[in-house]
């Protein structure tokens, strides 16, 4: 036994020890005889439980010390690395924090690791809540641990299900998982980190390909040059944001802040090229924080437009007040870093902008055209807000308060009990909707938020305008989506003249609320030769005469699916359907789609699932949602699975539009990348990104604005073992001018 024992590793043996610990401790009062069997049995059964070896995996948190930013209802920290996966909240083993402003957990491992893979079991309620939570690990406690590297961001995970994160090796003491935004709560109910111990000579962080973090030096924009296209007040000067201080209170005099005007900007020139490896900025506190949502970090050596055409580092979607951020940049090559806040009448308030550099070679990117798209009010033309004297509905109402016709009210009130707002009950895609009594051509949605709880609520709603009821007007061309309010803010939205008498707001989901405190429509009595700037890439609806039938088809298909699924869940894939419960599919209404510029281009995949999932499936132009119909393409189960089309020309991209999967697996998709460019280095997926897809509809097109120049758009999934399926993929583009 003790030669057994010395011929295995240390760290391996000190594992299994660890083990036999947890199964001895209950026994200390056992007597003497029978503990002696009882060690021997179990460590005779924990030393044979497999091979050790140096480059063994072990669960390295069920030993360290974890905490939160608060605690609410008896969720402990610890909870959730207690070695039990049970889901449900009540057996008490999952951690929660208070509603609050981005919570946080975080596991002290005591000793720094190399963390391969990182698994997180969700509860088995409110399961949605955990979407949007950023894994990050390193040595820092600063910011409690929340600036550290980012391993990976959590999209979805099923309800009371496991997913497993690869973190490729990354360094650090500290695994945090961080939840931004408002109001918002964090429920884990078990996190495990797999990892082997840090080698004693500390290197660069390795991590995958596709996110690589990089040795980072001191601040090289520090009391650098400056500038910015306006300035305030004599408080606001640019260099303030560069001047070394994190105070976030404008009347410190240590923010810069720009006036009110049509896309603001902000640049530091750093005197030289260096390869930026991530930006931190420091949001101001005291005046309108919000605003800064949507801005876009440019790093280049181009001063065209100002430098805002320099190839994009990060976009800042959602930023509470005074918080310090740190955005990865992944070695770009710049020596201007911009902030540019797209859109009209706004201002840019930076307290302080911080650029990290590496010795990373050059990442070549593209630049980018910003400001050209963006649309502003004609103050010159009076528009009615054409909402009011209309008629509202929504699909359920929560209670006496919220009724459809308060949010069309003319009040801006945004407490709810003040009886202003509408509020519908918790439901799957809630809506709410309002007759304008004729179409008019609509150019601004203005949204009110409500104020006194839960304004995350309208994150992902949509905004549709048109003249059908078809699916109760839901399915009418989309104006804009709203990526998020403010509590008690309002939020203008341009819809470039989409001509019509219903305008919708939607909230797709499981288990949605949509409140609205007041609804505005901007626009003028219909003009049939006014043209639209609105991306045509809604869904045409079936002859309504045949949608009952349809509907009928599709839930029937469905529900032989799930079947299918349930009677074949030990197989490995859920494509082993059997083909003749779903052969109705293939006689589906064609919904055919607008020109589709990548109709007549070359598509290739990483790997064929099986004859149905040819590359070419996905420019069609067809949305058929369902595989077995042959209308979607599909790779085998790999290790960063990619789709890629050749243009067979270098176009200006604005639009790419992607259709899911209708009849299962909605969630795979979930993390591709859609990148455009026109190098072929790694297969297309090194060029550009234009979006990251943090969820998709069941069977649903969703339209994600590019405005990027490329010959090749390609779709790449990072992970291990993913399927990558696309039903249909359209672009909206324009022949790029002198290109040959």
């Amino acid at each position: 036994m003790l030669y057994l024992i010395c011929d295995i590793s240390k760290n391996c043996l000190v594992n299994r020890m660890n083990l036999l610990m947890l199964i001895c401790e209950p026994l200390l009062f056992v007597s003497v005889s029978k503990m002696k069997d009882v060690i021997i049995l179990s460590l005779l059964g924990i030393l044979g439980m497999g091979r050790c070896s140096k480059d063994e995996l072990v669960n390295v948190a069920l030993r360290g010390k974890a905490a939160q930013s608060s605690t609410s209802y008896g969720g402990t920290a610890k909870r959730a690395i207690d070695g039990i996966w049970n889901p449900t909240y009540e057996y008490l083993s999952c951690s929660h924090t208070s509603g609050e402003t981005s919570p946080w957990w975080r596991v002290d491992l005591l000793e720094t690791y190399q963390v391969t893979s990182v698994t997180i079991t969700n509860r088995d309620t409110l399961a949605e809540r955990i979407n949007g939570a950023e894994i990050r690990i390193g040595n820092s406690l600063e910011n409690d641990g929340n600036s550290n590297p980012r391993c990976a961001l959590i999209s979805s995970i099923p309800a009371g299900g496991s997913t497993t994160f690869q973190c490729h090796g990354m360094q650090g003491q500290y695994v945090n998982v961080f939840l931004r935004g408002y109001m918002q709560y964090l429920t884990l109910c078990e996190v495990e980190v797999n990892a082997h111990p840090a080698p004693i000579e500390m290197g660069p962080t390795q991590a995958s390909e596709l996110n690589l973090i990089v040795p980072v030096t001191d601040n090289v924009a520090l009391k650098k040059t400056t500038r910015q296209s306006s300035q305030y007040s004599h408080m606001g000067g640019s260099n303030n944001a560069v001047d070394g201080r994190r105070l976030s209170m404008y009347k410190d005099k240590s923010c810069s802040r720009t006036k009110s005007q049509v896309n603001p900007w902000w640049r530091v020139d750093l005197q030289r090229a260096y390869n930026v490896t991530s930006i931190t900025v420091t949001n101001i506190e005291d005046v309108d924080p919000e605003m800064i949502d949507g801005a876009e970090i440019h790093i280049g050596n181009s001063l065209q437009n100002n430098g805002n055409n320099n190839p994009l580092c990060a976009v800042i979607s959602s930023y509470p007040a005074w918080e310090v951020m740190t955005f990865q940049c992944s070695g770009i090559e710049g020596r201007y870093v911009n902030v540019f806040l797209p859109g009209c009448n706004k201002h840019l308030s930076l307290c302080e902008v911080e650029v990290n550099v590496g010795s990373r070679p050059d990442m070549r990117v593209q630049d980018m055209k910003r400001g050209q798209d963006i649309l502003c009010p004609d103050h010159k033309t009076r528009y009615e807000n054409a909402a009011t004297g209309g008629i509202a509905n929504q699909s359920s109402q929560w209670d006496m308060f919220g009724d459809a016709n308060n949010a069309i009210d003319l009040s801006w009130s945004n407490w709810y009990l003040e009886g202003s707002c509408s509020h519908t009950k918790a439901e799957v895609d809630p809506w709410w909707r309002v007759d304008l009594s004729k179409t008019h051509n609509v150019t601004y949605v203005t949204i009110t938020n409500r104020g006194d709880c839960c304004s995350d609520r309208i994150s992902g709603a949509e905004i549709h305008v048109g003249d059908s009821l078809f699916n109760n007007g839901n399915s009418n061309p989309l104006c804009a989506r709203i990526p998020y309010i403010p509590a008690g803010q309002s939020r203008t939205f341009p819809c470039g003249g989409i001509s019509g008498r219903y305008v919708n707001i939607l909230l797709p989901g499981k288990e949605k609320y949509l409140t609205l405190c007041e609804v505005e429509v901007q626009a003028s009595t219909f003009q049939a030769g006014l043209p639209s700037t609105a991306h045509k890439t809604a869904v045409t609806a079936p002859n309504r005469n045949l949608a009952w039938l349809w509907d009928l088809l599709i839930s029937l298909g469905r529900t032989a699916i799930r079947k299918e699924e349930t009677y074949n869940q030990n197989s490995t894939e859920e494509e082993t359907f059997d083909h003749d419960k779903i052969s109705f599919e293939t006689q589906r209404p064609v919904d055919k789609v607008p020109e589709n510029l990548v109709s007549g281009g070359i598509e290739v995949h990483s790997s064929q699932y099986d004859s149905h999932g040819a590359a070419s499936n996905a420019t069609d132009r067809k949305r058929n949602p369902l595989y077995h119909a042959g209308s979607c393409s599909h790779t085998e189960a790999e290790t960063n699975p990619w789709w890629r089309v050749d243009l067979l020309d270098t176009y200006q991209v604005t639009f790419v539009t992607i259709t899911n999967r209708g009849d299962c697996c909605l969630h795979k998709i979930n993390g591709a990348e859609i990148r455009i460019g026109n190098s072929l280095e790694n297969n297309g997926t090194n060029n550009p990104l234009c979006a990251v897809i943090s969820e998709m509809r069941e069977g649903q097109p969703m339209d994600i604005p590019c405005n990027m120049e490329g010959h090749y758009v390609t779709i790449v999934l990072p992970g291990r073992e993913k399927y990558l399926a696309l039903c249909e993929l359209l672009t909206l583009s324009t022949l790029t001018a002198g290109v040959a």
